[in-house]
């Protein structure tokens, strides 16, 4: 395949996808988009006016109402338990003993790798 041809199926590409673009992206008529702003904007007065209360809200008293009506949706609450307190321990501190141990493993057996791996090794004659 030559240069040539490369680039003509690449000019072939744009045109076609030019021609895509601008056919799904066509321009409404100004009468049609004024209409459907007007539809909309009726359509939300009415929506708005179905609340009935048209008035201004206390704001501070219809958020007080709003977290009234979340706390009841739980139902009566429950007292709290009164914590207890932990049982005593034997005084070990089974955590920071058990972490040392497997550190140390760690250490030795990392040395031991270590130290397989510098030993020399003897060669093996091969009889000749």
């Amino acid at each position: 395949m030559s240069i040539r041809h490369t680039h003509r199926r690449t000019i072939i590409g744009a045109i076609v996808c030019a021609l895509l673009a601008s056919a799904l992206t066509t321009v409404a008529p100004a009468g049609a988009s004024q209409r459907t702003l007007r539809a909309g904007a009726h359509a939300q007065e009415r929506y708005y006016a179905s609340f009935g209360n048209s008035g201004a809200v206390d704001a501070g008293r219809f958020a007080a109402e709003a977290q009234e009506r979340y706390y009841t949706s739980y139902g009566k609450p429950q007292p709290l338990p009164i914590p207890q307190s932990a049982e005593p321990s034997d005084g070990r501190p089974w955590l920071p003993i058990t972490l040392t141990v497997a550190v140390a493993m760690a250490v030795i057996a990392a040395g031991a790798t270590a130290a397989r791996r510098l030993r020399p090794r003897r060669l093996s004659r091969v009889a000749s």
